[in-house]
């Protein structure tokens, strides 16, 4: 076993891990195979994918790694930027599941939010006019990373000689000399 700054243990010759409540060495790595060996000295060749999904699967001797808080770094954030993250945590759950506190908080569902019968678009395009409706301005969707795309029919990209592909001509014949 090799632990590696900021990294998960390693799985390597000579290891020691525990698999199917047993303690086993790691005799060989074939591709994706692990070879282990028992406390019997019997052997067994597993998939990684199979050992590792293993529930009580573990590298004995690691250092188990420490749970991340639970907000994170929400709590640094200064004090107005917390509030109104949470203000729009309630918006955002009303759409995702239909109750401003979340799935089993009771209440009641709001007709334009219930999800059995509004498509997740639906909603969003709901709580956006309520929202607007509300003041605070233009409300809208976006998916950070893809491109938004305009009207059909709508003028592409400008073209610029640098963006095109380029495309190198055949030379039919050696290059003379003067």
């Amino acid at each position: 076993m090799t632990v590696r700054r900021n990294a998960r243990p390693a799985v390597k010759v000579g290891a020691h891990v525990r698999f199917r409540g047993v303690k086993w060495q790691v005799a060989a790595l074939s591709g994706q195979t692990v070879h282990l060996v028992g406390p019997d000295g019997g052997g067994e060749a597993v998939l990684a994918g199979y050992l590792f999904a293993d529930p009580g699967f573990s590298v004995i001797g690691a250092d188990v790694p420490q749970a991340a808080p639970q907000w994170g770094l929400f709590e640094t954030a200064p004090a107005a930027a917390r509030e109104k993250a949470l203000a729009w945590q309630r918006h955002v759950r009303e759409v995702e599941c239909g109750l401003a506190d979340g799935p089993g908080s009771g209440g009641v569902v709001r007709p334009q939010y219930d999800p059995e019968q509004h498509t997740l678009a639906e909603r969003e395009k709901a709580k956006a006019e309520e929202l607007t409706a509300l003041g605070f301005g233009r409300v809208s969707r976006t998916t950070p990373g893809l491109p938004q795309t305009g009207p059909v029919g709508a003028p592409g990209p400008p073209h610029h000689p640098r963006l095109q592909p380029h495309r190198a001509g055949r030379r039919t014949g050696r290059r003379r000399r003067p």
